[in-house]
């Protein structure tokens, strides 16, 4: 049995129908979770259209088109949703074709290896809870007139001004998306720094670029309260003795997410927590009760689409009787921002702190052809261990940082050395150029570089 058909628990169980194994999968809402529905999915939709109105009225100021950048918004938001339903249909259609049983409901775990749903009890030997989460907010009065990333995304028009309260992916995303439809975005957010676990030369790097895009980007803020004014609202936040009066249009709350324990009384069925309220699970993503597995956001960790599916693979495998664990070395984490960010592995500090010597290697994009041809620009940053010579970590802010990432994330999952990046041949002209010349510069041997 599988609870949740989100990445987790749909990946969860074509995987064991295609075993052999007999896999019934209850989802109350819609196939696909919120990736599909109302996350990973509609928002790059609408982030990419944003990204080609960003271009096309650059090469417009250029001379070089005489477009306006206009844009029709009620068509985006319906491309939006013919993309997502296809991609819902294109799930029910693999699941049904893998002979998983799909029931429409809301499953109660009324004991570790039984389930009731719509008036029926079903048993089984094993149970994956893929649950996911719920978006998360604040305590402060007036949090309810926020809007949360579900709400935004199904906005009629954009709104002449938005407050951001978070500044995660979820808030940073909007903000770069909202601020190409003219947007005025500012985002608020309670940390000293955007993205403060990542390595800090491309952290602020983002930041400057986001900011260099019209966001205003406040840090080390804590938002006080919302209030209800004539045609909008007012965000009020402080920041040490200074405090501040937003106005805006819309309010959207971007702090987080939660686990979604909905039809799982944990205390009733005897099943640890960990103290944020996430499942506890071992690296075969087995919880404390006797096969029962918890994969994806409802599980903690990263919550990723993509590690829900590894974990998804690894509790599969486990259930067959092949140990497997879910290794987290070297999970790719992206940003969709305007630019994006992306990295994998550690960061300099961290690889410190696990004995480490770092160094680090650069690469501007004003340096490589395909990025001057493209307009795009960033940098990429690759942090070598200086006795092994391995890569242990990339972090890569601008243009196709997502793509890239895929190729970095095999450099740091296999340790390539120094000179098997010499030895590597990479396609020119194209932007993965920058990957190795930023890692053969961590020992100032890059070629394109002084």
């Amino acid at each position: 049995m599988i609870l949740g058909g989100g990445p987790g628990g749909y990946s969860s169980a074509i995987a064991a129908a295609k075993s052999g194994l007999k896999v019934v999968l209850f989802e109350k809402g819609k196939l696909g979770g919120t990736c599909l529905n109302v996350g990973c999915i509609p928002t790059k939709y609408i982030i990419d259209k944003a990204a080609a109105l960003e271009k096309t009225r650059g090469l417009t100021q250029k001379g070089m088109l005489e477009g306006t950048g206009n844009f029709n918004f009620a068509k985006l938001q319906a491309g939006k949703d013919e993309a997502v339903k296809k991609l819902v249909n294109g799930v029910a259609f693999l699941l049904k074709k893998s002979g998983v049983t799909v029931v429409e409901g809301e499953a109660q775990l009324i004991s570790p290896h039984r389930a009731a749903c719509n008036g029926e009890e079903y048993e089984s030997e094993n149970v994956i809870i893929a649950t996911g989460s719920a978006p998360a907010t604040i305590p402060v009065p007036g949090a309810g007139y926020a809007l949360d990333s579900t709400g935004v995304l199904s906005l009629e028009q954009p709104p002449a001004r938005m407050v951001v309260i978070g500044g995660g992916v979820i808030g940073l995303e909007m903000a770069s998306a909202y601020r190409a439809f003219g947007t005025e975005v500012t985002v608020i957010e309670m940390l000293d720094s955007l993205l403060p676990t990542e390595q800090p030369e491309a952290a602020r790097l983002l930041a400057m670029m986001l900011k260099k895009r019209g966001i205003k980007i406040r840090t080390g803020c804590r938002v006080e309260r919302i209030e209800r004014k004539s045609g909008g609202f007012a965000v009020l936040s402080a920041k040490n003795d200074t405090t501040y009066e937003d106005q805006t249009d819309v309010v959207l709350m971007a702090v987080g997410r939660k686990p979604n324990l909905s039809g799982i009384d944990a205390g009733k069925l005897g099943m640890s927590l960990d103290p944020k309220g996430f499942i506890e699970v071992n690296r075969k993503q087995q919880t404390n009760l006797k096969n029962v597995y918890a994969v994806g956001d409802v599980a903690g960790g990263y919550q990723l689409a993509h590690v829900a599916y590894a974990e998804g693979e690894t509790a599969v495998s486990n259930i067959l009787g092949h140990e497997r664990e879910t290794d987290l070395k070297a999970v790719p984490r992206c940003i969709y921002t305007m630019p994006c960010f992306a990295a994998v592995g550690m960061t300099s500090e961290q690889a410190k702190t696990e004995g480490m010597e770092p160094v680090l290697g650069t690469f501007n994009y004003s340096g490589n052809g395909m990025a001057l041809a493209e307009d795009a620009s960033g940098t990429v940053y690759v942090i070598m261990d200086k006795g092994s010579k391995r890569t242990v970590g990339v972090q890569i802010v601008g243009e196709g940082a997502s793509e890239l990432i895929s190729l970095a994330t095999l450099a740091v999952a296999g340790g390539i050395t120094l000179s098997e990046w010499e030895d590597l041949i990479i396609a020119h002209p194209s932007l993965a150029e920058m990957v190795r010349e930023a890692a053969m510069d961590a020992f100032g041997k890059a070629i394109h570089k002084i």
